[in-house]
């Protein structure tokens, strides 16, 4: 990506999105591990990859151990703490607003809204809080396995049922990937989302039998038409359970299994069947191990070579490099194959990529464009402070949590900026940082080591806000801007007026913000 053209392009383009191809990045690493000790440049780099940032305490206690160390501890495990709940509201219960008045309809309607902004903005906030990479790889999975809140104007998907299918997400993260595409199969918002409700015997609905290969495991190219309308019918029977006016067997916010909506005859998806039941053997546990598992096991089975590569692309692009075009293919297919190697287990794959050598080639630092999450939840995180309308601000810059586009999720790299959303992203950063009290900036200054030296804090600073090395006339143009005139050995004394200095590294933030660069991770 010629990262120079971007940023130029902002200045001469429409509001339109642009389409702008840079030369090749070109690296020469690949997915064996990377094994010298980690500079803070480096941990800097993995840290705004794997994580929403760092702390320079979290930074520096990094600094010297291995990646496979480093990454293994970032990864965390599956019994990882749960945040405390974002509010009583995660379990409140209501009628069908479907079949309410209209008042009652409104009112239900005007809670979920408000309740998803709720949730959003908590989630920001627990991304920023997150020490680990939990919250990253659950985004990741959220953003993979699409569900929207609201799909049309009267369509929405309760914040009660999302917030449980989050958890989800952050348990699987790391799970054998065919543990969580059963999980998805079978979850409450994913089974209304995608039509699960209204596929029965006899009347298939084949919406997420579709996306299930599409979308989620193989890609385009990988099955028939005919494999699609068999997977439906694997996939007939099961319900979503959102209110206190209709069945909820096992209890609200969780699908359940009606057998006499489940076609019960033999299926044969890719080239291998699934065998027919009775009414003795068709319960809502051997019907999601035998046929709903088993469905996805056979897509893993039939086309393993499909799986491994369309998820390490996902991950590649997410994680590493976005380019349509620029894509490391040596790269993903090693990648792939350690995922396959694995059965599909996760977290080798991921253990995999952020410790190999590929990962740390200096061509991939500030390859990135920081998604608006990215941008909100990093900011927060890097400046140690808290935003209570964090999901408004990522909305003004095209990216609503749990709202993407459509099934496909969000196309990211150039969308992510336009000459609409880069002023938003500019207006953030200064928002936050003037919002900053004298206490906040002094705390931020002295977590650097040599502060009172204003040539090494300017490069310190620089060097955690930005991604890449700057040339020696911007950083004095920067420290330049956090003197304010005075000479250099002036510092130490403005130190000492803490209104004073709070006010100079505000000025001088909020001038790191405007940097093209800024926007890059």
């Amino acid at each position: 990506m010629n990262r120079r053209e971007l940023f130029t392009s902002l200045l001469r383009s429409s509001a339109q999105r642009q389409s702008i191809d840079g030369p090749p990045l070109v690296t020469a690493t690949g997915v064996e591990p990377y094994t010298s000790p980690l500079t803070l440049d480096e941990v800097y780099h993995l840290l705004r990859r794997l994580g929403y940032g760092a702390t320079v305490q979290q930074a520096a206690g990094y600094v010297g151990k291995t990646a496979d160390v480093v990454v293994e501890e970032l990864l965390g495990s599956s019994t990882e703490t749960e945040p405390a709940k974002p509010g009583t509201w995660v379990d409140a219960v209501t009628e069908n607003p479907a079949g309410a008045d209209l008042q009652t309809r409104g009112s239900i309607w005007s809670a979920w809204r408000s309740n998803m902004a709720a949730f959003s903005n908590w989630w920001l906030k627990a991304m920023a809080a997150d020490t680990k990479a939990v919250e990253r790889i659950a985004s990741f999975w959220s953003g993979h396995f699409i569900s929207e809140f609201a799909f049309d104007s009267e369509t929405m998907i309760p914040p009660q049922s999302l917030y449980r299918q989050y958890l989800m997400f952050r348990k699987d993260r790391l799970a054998d990937f065919k543990q969580l595409v059963l999980d998805v199969s079978i979850d409450n918002s994913m089974v209304f989302y995608l039509g699960g409700n209204l596929n029965k015997v006899g009347k298939p609905n084949e919406n997420y039998a579709r996306e299930l290969m599409e979308l989620f495991t193989t890609g385009i190219g990988w099955y028939t038409e005919g494999d699609v309308k068999e997977a439906a019918r694997v996939l007939t029977g099961w319900k979503s359970a959102f209110f206190n006016d209709e069945p909820a067997n096992n209890g609200y916010y969780s699908s359940y299994f009606v057998p006499t909506d489940h076609d019960a005859g033999q299926k044969t998806v890719l080239g291998t069947s699934i065998a027919a039941r009775t009414a003795d053997n068709n319960t809502e546990y051997q019907v999601k191990m035998e046929e709903v598992f088993k469905l996805v096991e056979i897509i893993h089975e039939a086309r393993p070579e499909a799986v491994s590569r369309f998820i390490a692309t996902k991950l590649y692009k997410f994680f590493v490099y976005a380019s349509p075009v620029d894509t490391n293919t040596q790269f993903v297919d090693d990648l792939a194959k350690v995922f396959r190697d694995n059965n599909f287990a996760i977290r080798p794959m991921l253990k995999a990529l952020f410790s190999s050598s590929h990962f740390f080639d200096p061509a991939l630092r500030g390859a990135q464009i920081k998604t608006p999450i990215e941008c909100v939840a990093g900011l927060m995180r890097q400046l140690g402070v808290t935003v209570n309308d964090g999901a408004s601000w990522t909305s003004k810059m095209d990216q609503t949590i749990y709202d993407a586009p459509n099934v496909a999720g969000w196309p990211g790299y150039h969308y992510w900026i336009s000459t609409n959303t880069y002023p938003v992203r500019r207006q953030f950063a200064r928002t936050v940082i003037m919002a900053m009290t004298d206490a906040q900036v002094t705390t931020f200054i002295k977590q650097f080591p040599d502060y009172t030296d204003v040539h090494k804090f300017t490069k310190n600073v620089c060097a955690y806000l930005l991604p890449l090395p700057l040339a020696s006339e911007r950083y004095k143009n920067y420290e330049n801007t956090l003197l304010s005139g005075a000479p250099d050995y002036d510092w130490p004394s403005i130190l000492n007026d803490q209104a004073t200095a709070a006010a100079r590294v505000r000025n001088f933030l909020v001038a790191i913000s405007k940097a093209p660069d800024f926007q890059l991770c």
